[in-house]
């Protein structure tokens, strides 16, 4: 069995200001980088080891990682980053107001009142109202974010680890559970610097639960 721990990356600068950033970046708040360094001692005291480390090759997301692995006791696991885990990416909507993108987003696929605060499972679909929107032609659709999740899943099943950490970011994370779960999931939502468990056995994933950051 091979259990997979996906971290958010702590609150960043964008987040604070309620702004997307999916391939664009910002650094990690005060609090983010102590949410992070929290997490990592909650993992420290469970306690969890790992056996392989991936990461987003976003700054918000590296951050994190080091952070987690350098407090849980696992600051000599190696650190691999990879555009598998980067965030979706949003085109001209990066660095936008949150409620202004999804209100775009979701009014382009037929879909009124959207904010922030909508459903994850809207937002999915919403995606492709952000590619559609885009002006330059930077925007990923659900098809383009999936394939990027199908390398995530062979990564995951050819490696040799049965403790992985991956560190990512909200929506990506959302995909990923919508891609591996696609039947009835409801998904509240993913907090900075929490972590969604799910775990690998019999030739199938399995969900274990969804943004924790105690009780791991």
């Amino acid at each position: 069995m091979k259990n997979i721990y996906i971290v958010r990356h702590g609150e960043t600068i964008l987040n604070l200001l309620n702004r997307s950033q999916g391939w664009a970046d910002s650094p990690l708040t005060r609090k983010g980088e102590r949410q992070a360094e929290t997490l990592g001692k909650t993992i420290k005291e469970m306690p969890i080891t790992f056996d392989a480390a991936y990461t987003s090759d976003s700054g918000r997301a590296r951050e994190t990682a080091r952070l987690v692995l350098n407090h849980s006791g696992n600051s000599s696991v190696p650190l691999t980053e990879t555009e598998t885990l980067r965030e979706a990416a949003f085109g001209s909507f990066e660095g936008y107001d949150n409620d202004e993108m999804w209100e775009q987003a979701g009014l382009a696929v037929g879909i009124s009142g959207m904010s922030r605060k909508s459903p994850i499972d809207l937002k999915i679909k919403a995606i492709e109202g952000i590619k559609k929107s885009d002006k330059i032609n930077y925007a990923e659709g659900f098809e383009e974010v999936s394939r990027r999740i199908e390398d995530l899943k062979n990564l995951i099943i050819s490696s040799e680890a049965s403790s992985i950490l991956l560190v990512s970011h909200s929506l990506l994370i959302c995909c990923i559970l919508h891609v591996l779960f696609p039947n009835g999931l409801k998904i509240d939502k993913v907090p900075n610097a929490s972590v969604t468990k799910i775990h690998y056995s019999e030739e199938a994933f399995h969900l274990d639960y969804i943004g924790r950051t105690e009780e791991l």
